[in-house]
């Protein structure tokens, strides 16, 4: 063999070393990708996409891919609590996208895709920020005044939720969507004749004040002369302020109002805009003073806020000189949160209980369509400061007289918060 045909043959056994090489190399990396890729955090338990009201359209990856982009986008520019999220919960959202998207790419059928995306923005730690099932579609489409309904109008979220015009849709727990409840939520009893009046609401129900009204001004001319008077809120997610103004008004013996400074990302875009917040001033003309007193974020991630103020005046319907308490705990949100924090920060009442859930807003929480497959999605926008400059959504009310267990007991001698009440 020539010298020139050996290094020819040497060449070639080479490359061939080379290419089975890469090929291995190319191999192992599919392989420990593959066995990555099925790690459970990554997967996703859910049943078919008939199970939650929704269409399966066979979204493929590149389409879920390009849903939450939009809903990233949604977010990262309106969100105001991911640094909230952070601190109190150690999850940087932000952080974790591509972790998300490698959940959404293993999603099989539309069903793993909306359990996936749900799971996704619960990682945020926020009740009022969800993509919404078929029965929460018509709710919304059932219950919501005309100019907001407008938002469900979209061909495609017709398509997705499946929705032929049916409204025979009831809501049967007062705590899972409160703001749609119309059943009973109004408890009146008395604890201790002569001395201890006590009354729970289960949810601030709008539908349920019209007929709860006259009950509850009767109750409460009733016990005029008790020492004491329990308001229990706890479970109490929200619903409407108007329930617990009313309320608020008939006990009432002077004017009580408090102010509260709400912070915003972005502005409304246009003036169509069902969700359109009103009377808001950009960041820039907050008094420095002010500002400086509030969290470093306010200043650096918002642009515009406004202030919001709750007066209620007395009715003089009813004469109760004794004292009021409102129970609460970590499940009171939404209006409920802001019940407590308004008894607490005028001193209409003392609170009872565990340090509340937050959630503390005073403009609507706004839903918008996914423009490519249609789901209607419900978020977070405004970040409303406690009385003392803390963001609500962190650190929720705190009570005057903690209770380390808060929990509702049938048995009075055995509710711990009712006993403070008694002991106080």
């Amino acid at each position: 063999m020539t010298l020139r045909n050996r290094k020819i043959l040497i060449s070639t056994r080479t490359k061939k070393r080379i290419i089975t090489t890469v090929v291995l190399i190319i191999l192992a990396i599919i392989g420990i990708e593959r066995l990555y890729n099925s790690r459970d955090e990554f997967q996703t338990v859910a049943e078919d996409a008939e199970y939650y009201g929704i269409l399966d359209a066979g979204f493929t990856s590149r389409e879920k891919l390009k849903e939450f982009e939009f809903v990233y986008n949604l977010l990262e520019e309106n969100y105001p609590f991911f640094k909230v999220n952070e601190r109190v919960n150690n999850i940087d959202w932000n952080k974790n996208v591509s972790k998300y998207k490698r959940i959404l790419r293993n999603t099989h059928g539309d069903g793993e895709y909306f359990v996936a995306l749900n799971n996704i923005l619960k990682d945020l730690n926020d009740r009022n920020t969800f993509i919404l099932t078929g029965d929460e579609f018509k709710l919304y489409y059932k219950y919501y005044i005309p100019d907001k309904r407008e938002v469900l109008h979209y061909e495609r979220s017709l398509e997705r939720y499946m929705f032929d015009g049916d409204l025979d849709i009831a809501v049967d727990n007062p705590y899972k969507y409160p703001m749609f409840y119309e059943g009973p939520v109004l408890n009146t009893e008395i604890l201790i004749d002569g001395k201890l009046a006590y009354m729970k609401i289960d949810a601030m129900s709008k539908y349920r004040i019209e007929e709860d009204y006259p009950e509850i001004q009767k109750f409460l001319k009733e016990v005029e002369d008790y020492d004491k008077l329990i308001i229990d809120i706890r479970g109490n997610s929200g619903g409407s302020d108007e329930y617990w103004k009313e309320i608020v008004e008939l006990l009432a013996n002077k004017a009580y109002s408090a102010e509260y400074y709400s912070f915003f990302k972005q502005k409304s875009r246009t003036a169509q805009d069902s969700f359109k917040v009103t009377d808001i001033t950009t960041i820039s003309e907050l008094d420095e003073k002010v500002l400086e007193q509030f969290p470093p974020e306010v200043k650096t991630d918002f642009n515009y806020y406004k202030v919001n103020k709750i007066e209620i005046n007395s009715n003089n319907d009813v004469n109760f000189k004794g004292k009021v308490y409102l129970l609460v705990d970590g499940e009171v949100f939404g209006s409920a949160e802001k019940f407590a924090a308004f008894a607490k920060d005028t001193g209409f009442a003392t609170l009872v209980g565990e340090t509340t859930g937050g959630g503390m807003s005073f403009e609507e929480i706004p839903i918008t369509n996914i423009p490519y497959g249609g789901f209607i999605i419900s978020y977070s926008r405004e970040m409303v400061l406690n009385s003392d400059g803390t963001i609500n959504m962190e650190t929720g009310t705190t009570p005057d007289i903690a209770v380390d267990n808060a929990t509702i007991n049938n048995d009075i001698s055995k509710d711990m918060c009712i006993q403070a009440v008694i002991e106080d």
